[in-house]
């Protein structure tokens, strides 16, 4: 059972929504965010997912490295792939590329929309 405080692959996705939802807006209002939001739309998804992988983990037996945590955050890129296709088998590629996805996603949310409302000027005033 889970307890209140477990981090889920559902609030995992609520980060990275709600981080691509800040992303659009300051892009949308062509305004560049503090520093703070930029650190937590860029780094609140992947704690997200790494949170969810460490529980994962636990529960597949898998996180037998002694700070899991540390090195996911150290090589989140090539872990989640790992990760995916050691609990998953052949199939753990779609995982790998949902929690790969979630934790870019307001990042690359932020550049379809800038190249989006780019291209809408360009099309509208003939300049960028």
């Amino acid at each position: 059972m889970a307890t209140p405080t477990d981090v889920t692959l559902r609030t995992a996705c609520l980060t990275a929504a709600f981080c691509s939802v800040v992303a659009a807006l300051y892009v949308a209002v062509a305004i560049e965010p503090a520093p703070v939001i930029v650190l937590f739309t860029s780094c609140a998804p992947l704690i997200a997912v790494g949170l969810w992988l460490q529980k994962d983990a636990r529960r597949a037996g898998v996180g037998s490295i002694y700070d899991w945590g540390f090195f996911l955050w150290l090589f989140w890129p090539v872990v989640i792939p790992w990760y995916a296709f050691k609990t998953r088998g052949p199939s753990g590629w779609r995982l790998a590329a949902a929690l790969l996805g979630l934790a870019v996603a307001p990042l690359i949310t932020a550049y379809v929309f800038s190249v989006l409302l780019y291209g809408l000027a360009f099309l509208r005033d003939g300049t960028g």
